[in-house]
């Protein structure tokens, strides 16, 4: 009998051994970042940087595929059908929080298990140089004097920029007329060229033009004002609960195994407390956040009623 229970005995220690020694492995394979969008654009720079940052901390096994198309439906997709072992990881973005309630079969980001955010694009509102309203205060007046009449620039029905305008018209009690764009940048220029009375983007794509002087940015949404616009009011400042910012991360399916994930979080929250990464952060005109593990989806969570709420009021459907 004794020697049964010490042969049991060393298998067990075996076992736990061997399951020990196959965690400290990972990662054993390249792991791939899907991103969803487009080579050069910003949540592919993103990718890139936290790819390049993260690597000394896992064997330099990260990987960038751009998987693109169906604005980020594709990848998304791609993601969730991986299995979720720590290989395939996903680029998560404010289009994430936003598609679901606006595009038919666009998986709801609670699918996802967003375990990191490396930085947010507070939105602002720009006006051309040349408006005749020299301040937010002067264009909330006129619009509530004039509900429909204000054109704004967007980057399409449903995306961040129509939203936060309308949770904007919304808040002041009025109304606004929508001119959707292929972008945020040719709504922007539509604006410098007031071809529209204003427009919508993210503050880092309306970094250039604003040093340009070629957009007046009147407004962010910034929750406190951005080291990015310090001259520029927020909405919160004004006396409207309206804070949307876009944001980038990276998660996975759902289900990772906890040594894996605890691993991940490791080493991505190392990438992103290095200084330089910060630096190239801030280059971009964006601002470093560094939240991981359950505040990042206590973020992710909360952008993603807010969009909900807005896109319910406006009467927008997935379609």
């Amino acid at each position: 009998m004794a020697r049964k229970m010490i042969a049991l005995m060393a298998l067990c220690s075996a076992w736990v051994l061997g399951m020990g020694l196959g965690w400290a492995k990972y990662p054993e394979q390249k792991i791939r970042i899907i991103c969803p969008w487009a080579a050069g654009g910003g949540t592919d720079m993103m990718a890139r940087a936290l790819a390049r940052f993260a690597n000394p901390y896992l064997e330099g096994k990260l990987i960038v595929d751009n998987v693109t198309g169906g604005g980020g439906l594709i990848g998304a997709r791609e993601g969730l059908k991986a299995a979720p072992d720590g290989y395939t990881l996903v680029m998560i973005a404010t289009t994430n929080a936003i598609a679901p309630h606006a595009v038919k079969g666009y998986p709801p980001i609670d699918q996802f298990d967003v375990f990191c955010i490396g930085a947010v694009d507070p939105m602002i509102l720009a006006v051309s140089p040349e408006s005749p309203f020299k301040d937010a205060k002067d264009l909330i007046a006129h619009a509530k004097a004039n509900p429909g009449k204000m054109t704004c620039g967007t980057a399409g029905h449903g995306s961040p920029n129509h939203l936060v305008l309308a949770a904007l018209a919304h808040a002041i009690g009025t109304e606004f007329n929508y001119v959707p764009y292929k972008g945020s940048a040719p709504a922007l220029v539509a604006a410098a060229g007031r071809h529209v009375d204003m427009s919508s983007a993210g503050g880092a794509e309306g970094l250039t033009l604003a040093q340009g002087q070629k957009i007046k940015v009147l407004l962010s949404f910034s929750e406190q004002r951005s080291p990015i616009y310090p001259d520029v009011p927020t909405a919160k400042e004004m006396g409207y609960d309206i804070a949307v910012s876009r944001f980038m991360g990276i998660g996975s399916r759902l289900g990772l195994p906890k040594e894996v994930r605890e691993i991940l979080i490791d080493a991505f929250k190392k990438a992103m407390a290095n200084e330089e990464f910060k630096k190239f952060i801030l280059q971009t005109g964006q601002i470093p956040v560094m939240v991981s593990d359950l505040e990042a989806q206590k973020w992710v969570k909360e952008q993603n009623d807010l969009f909900k709420r807005v896109a319910d009021r406006i009467g927008i459907k997935p379609e």
